[in-house]
């Protein structure tokens, strides 16, 4: 057993202030952000090499044996660690080289470095090194260096190296000594005290390669490979034994590890770990269990993760306590490349591994916020602007301005583009496969045929929205590069932070950032901080450090890995707002006590020691944190149960196989249902439709809140039948509520062959009368029962769907007028004209606006703007608003309510959502064409959106191929068409009559809508996904429940789930709606809620949902 080394350094004592609790708070100073920067001006500059001394370089160097042919990863990179190794207060570096040997530099003080790599003794073995930890695994005080390697695979040898610091700035390597020799596929090593018992313990990251082993369903996630799969690592007083078996850890052959990270997300104070896999294989959540275990909740927590996820970190990035996850993937930015290479897989092949037992997975970058404790996390990254950096590897998330606002570095870069689509196709090739098989001779020509693949890293920019801007160009990051393991640290001790990036083929980067420099005697307000702890675990590894402000509350933690196979040093800086200032810190200790320091010394480097502070003991630690941080929460949460009533049947939603184009899918994904007190005994019941050959039937309500199921013998000839939307209704007012159903009809039926609605008459204890309506020439796709002649009676409005035949044709919607007694008439063509020309409805609601004692209609739809018909008596009027007139949207829900308390209405309505690849507004609306472009005598629908000043098909080529099929000889390459417009490809094709304009994606709230002035878009988390429902719960507070989410969309759209059910209220302070109330269950997270009715019980109201999956629920709040 290794036994820990006392040495002292040579180099002199670096002073450090020890943070105690008994100075007061007044003293310190109130600091803005820089406010000489000038807008657009940059912050970093990157220093050569001749001027850093760092001239390290990973040399890729391809062989006939090994390549990238051989190994899938061989373009990956290495990683980089800084560190304090001598103890002088300066950052060093140690950069991994995969074929070459490892480098350390010591900081020399003013940005410039000394190789002290032979005399140290660190230069690595091994045929592939990979990620690089740095951790005091002895407790000496001196840094010590743990190397992965990856062996046992085409010829590759070596063993994970742990270099002991022997004080003097020489090493010594003892990784068998510690048990921490591993074989295998090592990518990253993370140390923790995961047990709470003093000592460091560590996982390791592996990545798996393509095998016999990694084909198949999910089920292979429970197999064990040594090799391929991950290993948990308890440390036995400094020696480490595997006890990844029963840890509830997976060691899966297809596990490919390549992002780690470890940190406290369900602020409980027990750290958990977040795994980045590559390709089919999902991510996996780990939740401590505090028992020595861990629990995967990923599919619980997470609506989906990036596809070919990378690296990964995780951050307080909107400063409210919790911490959030930030993963990346290869999805490019610039147009040619997107339309050229391979971004999600198409419909079927997801399909088939959704069926298989794998997760949603979407080739981006994901800012997955974390919104439930937790418990639930929203992807925002699409309307956060970061999506989009290409072939990325490493993200890290700093205030690098030091404006008190969070920003974010990728690093950048593959050598050969591996997914390009032209490739691909050359390498599917029967004679170039022929080719592989009889000989090698020619792999190097396969490689140099594949595109290469540098890219500039990004920085962006963020804003107190979660927006952010790509502000790469004036901050020396315009030229391309292969930038792998990065790392934010402050080289300098000025106080910002730099950045160090390992590179590919050419000289490491070093990013010099000039923020304090810059800003002369106006500093901004900073702390810097780091802790000592324990003799076993003297950096704090785990310690969790929530700094609340007057403004905010940042969570950050002690932790050894970071974003790509990297380890930065242990000071965290944070930063605050123009006029904000530290209130108090929270300081959590691996052990869980904990203490509160409420005085600091702003601007200088601050460490807190275990041992100096009034420590106390916590009870209930995640009640402690969650009290210390509840004031500065930007939203709130609630659990809710969730009761299965009965599984149901979902339709197929075949809609991408009639027309592969299409924005969306149209027909519902699950057959109605709907809710009323059926037999009038004060409990409500559920009439539950089904697809064709499934039995339709109720659900009885009784006083206990049973359900029964009642068959009903009327519903029996409509077995074959599926039920699209369903309504109750008394239509011959004898008080009992009546039963409307929509059938599904092909949507390629002819008119006069179509299924036609079906009307129940309720004749009592849950027996019905079928009632022949009049024959309406429609494709129905929703149900009003309204009184539009005013005598009395429900009448019937019946909004035509879409025609797949042809998308932009005109609306066959039809009105039945109730002739007493279940009897209709179909309404004259003329009338209600107005009304039944809206194409593409999707939710009608009610409501007495004007307050004439009349409900009036709302209207949402597609490609258009809300619209409001008054009831004027026998006849609607409709309401002209020229605020709204203009804001044509995928609305998708709209309701009257007045939230304000005013007496006046005011309007909520449901768009699609700034959460999308669509980049819509009022300059660069999307449009679409409906024109029969290759003269097969029907039409054909495009999509076309905005991009960079110009305008291209949304869908990419496959896509377009599919409907399309003379693109495939107009267009041999990708390539060819990559960049091309919509103009450029579809020519004379396409014309402007007829066009369809979306402007406005945002939901909005628009207060006193009959005098409105103007139009409030809600505020961003109502934006993160479609919303598909909106419900007055007229409670006294004036609560309003949001539904949002979609997920009938194609994978490179990626389904809509970063909202969920939400509650909300009017804030009379901001005089617009209040952030959301996240409703928090695992069985409805992530899902779509295909239909929603409140539902009364004797202790208030529940709701009645159905889910995306085939689940009929009660849910309870």
């Amino acid at each position: 057993m290794p036994k820990a080394k006392q040495h002292i350094s040579k180099a002199g004592p670096y002073k450090q202030i020890i943070l105690v609790c008994c100075v007061i708070l007044a003293g310190v100073a109130i600091y803005t952000s820089c406010k000489t920067k000038k807008q657009g001006e940059g912050i970093f500059k990157l220093l050569p090499a001749s001027q850093t001394n760092v001239d390290f370089v990973n040399k890729n160097i391809a062989t006939d044996s090994v390549n990238i042919l051989d190994y899938l990863y061989f373009y990956n990179g290495a990683g980089v660690a800084t560190a304090d190794f001598n103890n002088d207060g300066l950052e060093d570096i140690y950069f991994a080289s995969n074929q070459g040997s490892n480098k350390l530099y010591l900081n020399k003080g003013n940005l410039k470095f000394q190789d002290i790599t032979a005399k140290a003794g660190v230069a690595g073995a091994g045929n592939w090194k990979t990620g690089v930890t740095v951790v005091d695994i002895n407790g000496d005080g001196f840094k010590d260096i743990y190397v992965c390697v990856v062996s046992n695979y085409k010829g590759f040898k070596g063993k994970n190296q742990l270099y002991i610091n022997n004080g003097d700035l020489t090493f010594t390597e003892e990784a068998a000594q510690y048990g921490l020799d591993f074989s295998g596929f090592a990518t990253q090593a993370s140390f923790m005290d995961y047990d709470k018992d003093g000592d460091l313990d560590m996982f390791l990251l592996t990545s798996s390669v393509h095998s016999n082993d990694t084909y198949g369903d999910s089920t292979l996630r429970f197999k064990v490979n040594h090799d391929a799969g991950d290993h948990l690592f308890r440390n036995d007083n400094n020696q480490f034994t595997d006890v990844t078996t029963g840890s509830g850890i997976y060691q899966a052959p297809i596990g490919y590890g390549l992002g780690l990270s470890v940190g406290d997300l369900n602020n409980d104070g027990w750290d958990d770990i977040y795994v980045s896999n590559d390709f089919f294989e999902q991510d996996y959540y780990y939740i401590n269990q505090k028992n020595g275990t861990f629990k995967e909740e990923l599919k619980n927590a997470f609506g989906h993760t990036s596809l070919f996820s990378m690296g990964n970190t995780l951050t307080d990035v909107n400063k409210d306590g919790y911490l959030d996850v930030i993963s990346t993937d290869m999805l490019p930015e610039e147009i040619k490349a997107l339309k050229s290479t391979i971004n999600d897989e198409p419909l079927d092949i997801y399909n088939q591994e959704v069926n298989a037992g794998y997760y949603y997975q979407y080739s981006k970058n994901s800012l997955q916020l974390n919104v439930g404790n937790g418990k639930k996390f929203v992807d925002i990254s699409l309307y956060a602007g970061m999506s989009a950096t290409d072939w990325t590897w490493s993200p890290l998330v700093q205030d690098f301005d030091m404006d008190g606002r969070k920003d974010m570095f990728f690093s950048n870069g593959i050598k050969k583009r591996l997914n390009d689509m032209d490739y691909l196709k050359y390498l599917g090739d029967p004679n170039v496969i022929k080719d592989f098989k009889t000989s090698r001779f020619f792999d190097r020509e396969k490689i140099n045929l594949m595109p290469d693949g540098q890219v500039h890293n990004y920085l962006y920019h963020g804003d107190d929205n979660l927006k952010f801007s790509d502000v790469s160009a004036s901050n020396d990051m315009q030229d391309a590069s292969i930038s792998a393991g990065s790392v934010a640290v402050d080289l300098d001790n000025d106080g910002d932070l730099d950045l160090v990036t390992n590179n590919m083929d050419e000289a490491a980067y070093i990013y010099q950032n000039t923020t304090m420099e810059n800003c002369g005697d106006d500093k901004p307000l900073f702390l810097k901080l780091s802790v000592k702890y324990t003799k076993a675990n003297p950096d704090g590894i785990g310690t969790k450090l929530y700094l609340r402000s007057v403004k905010q509350v940042d969570h950050q933690e002690i932790q050894t890995s970071t974003a790509y196979e990297s380890t930065q040093g242990n000071n965290l800086l944070f930063t605050f707002l123009p006029g904000d200032k530290p209130v108090e810190l929270l300081v959590l200790w691996p052990d869980n006590s904990y203490q509160i320091i409420k005085n600091f010394s702003p601007g200088k480097k601050a460490v807190i020691a275990y041992d100096k502070g009034k420590t106390q003991v916590a009870a209930d630690v995640a009640g402690l944190i969650n009290n210390y941080i509840k004031a500065k929460q930007q939203f709130s949460y609630a659990p809710v149960s969730a009761r299965v009533l009965a599984a149901i049947a979902p339709f197929e939603t075949p809609d991408f196989n009639y027309y592969n184009l299409l924005p969306h899918t149209y027909l519902p994904h699950t057959p109605a249902i709907a809710v009323a007190d059926v037999n009038k005994d004060g409990i409500e019941d559920i009439y539950v439709g089904g697809i064709a050959g499934e039995e339709k039937y109720i659900l009885a309500g009784d006083k206990a809140g049973k359900f029964t199921k009642i068959a009903v013998d009327a519903f029996t000839p409509a077995k074959e039948q599926g039920d699209i939307e369903a309504q109750w209704a008394d239509v011959n007012n004898d008080g009992l509520p009546d039963l409307v159903v929509i059938n599904t009809n092909h949507p390629f039926i002819e008119m006069e062959k179509a299924v036609q609605p079906r009307l129940y008459l309720n004749r009592g204890n849950y027996k019905f009368e079928y009632k022949a309506l009049p024959k309406i020439n429609t494709l129905a796709s929703k149900i009003l029962a309204y009184d539009f002649d005013g005598d009395g009676l429900k009448d019937l409005f019946f909004s035509s769907s879409i025609n797949f035949r042809d998308y932009t044709m005109a609306a066959t919607s039809a009105v039945l007028l109730n002739k007493n007694n279940g009897n209709f008439a179909l309404a004259a063509k003329a009338d209600y004209a107005e009304l039944k020309s809206i194409r593409f409805i999707t939710n009608i609601s009610t409501a007495d606006i004007d307050h004439n004692g009349a409900d009036d209609i709302i209207i949402s739809s597609e490609w258009q703007p809300v619209q409001i018909f008054l009831n004027k008596g026998k006849r609607l009027v409709k309401f002209s608003l020229p605020l709204l007139d203009n804001e044509k949207g995928w609305w998708q829900a709209a309701t009257i309510t007045d939230v304000d308390g005013d007496g006046k209405a005011d309007l909520i309505a449901g768009n699609w959502g700034e959460n999308n690849k669509y980049n819509v507004n009022s300059r660069q609306p999307l449009y679409a064409y409906n024109n029969d472009v290759d003269d097969d005598g029907k039409n054909d629908l495009i999509v076309s959106y905005f991009y960079k000043d110009k305008y291209y098909p949304f869908r990419p080529k496959n896509d377009l191929e599919q409907e399309l099929p003379y693109l495939k000889k107009e267009f041999l390459s990708f390539q060819k068409m990559a960049d091309k417009t919509t103009d450029e490809i579809f020519k004379d094709n396409i014309k402007q009559d007829g066009r369809l304009e979306a402007n406005q994606f945002a939901s909005v709230f628009i207060s006193d809508i009959l005098n409105a002035k103007t139009v409030k878009p809600l505020p961003y988390l109502y934006q993160q996904a479609p919303i598909r429902n909106i419900i007055a719960l007229n409670n006294t507070r004036g609560d309003v429940l949001l539904n949002g989410n979609f997920w009938g969309v194609v994978p490179y759209e990626g389904k809509y789930d970063a909202l969920g059910l939400v509650t909300t209220h009017y804030d009379k302070q901001t005089k617009q709606m209040a952030t959301p109330e996240y409703w928090i269950n695992g069985m409805i997270n992530p899902q779509e809620i295909t239909h929603l009715y409140p539902y009364k019980t004797a202790a208030g109201t529940s709701f009645i949902i159905t889910t995306y999956d085939g689940r009929l629920m009660q849910l309870t709040k």
